[in-house]
């Protein structure tokens, strides 16, 4: 598989692509597990009647505006670095 792809674009270009796109794919599956586990936790946590189910609700929309406010500051970021303009 990865032959065919050497064959067709040049060295360089190739394995950076399959570095970058195993990298972030990694990433996702990392991410992924962290938060079928932070779910899973608090889950069951609410089921064995540790957590109330007020303070589940207050956790999770904690960790939305957290999330919401993390994108709201990276995407200025992003096009920061991006840009030509120096």
């Amino acid at each position: 598989m990865i032959q065919s792809l050497d064959d067709y674009f040049p060295t360089p270009v190739t394995k950076t692509t399959v570095y970058h796109a195993f990298r972030l794919g990694l990433q996702l599956y990392i991410g992924a597990l962290l938060v079928a586990g932070a779910y899973s936790l608090f889950w069951l946590a609410e089921v064995a009647g540790i957590i109330p189910e007020t303070l589940l609700s207050t956790i999770w929309i904690a960790i939305a505006v957290m999330g919401m406010l993390l994108l709201v500051l990276l995407i200025p970021l992003l096009y920061t670095s991006r840009s030509n303009e120096r």
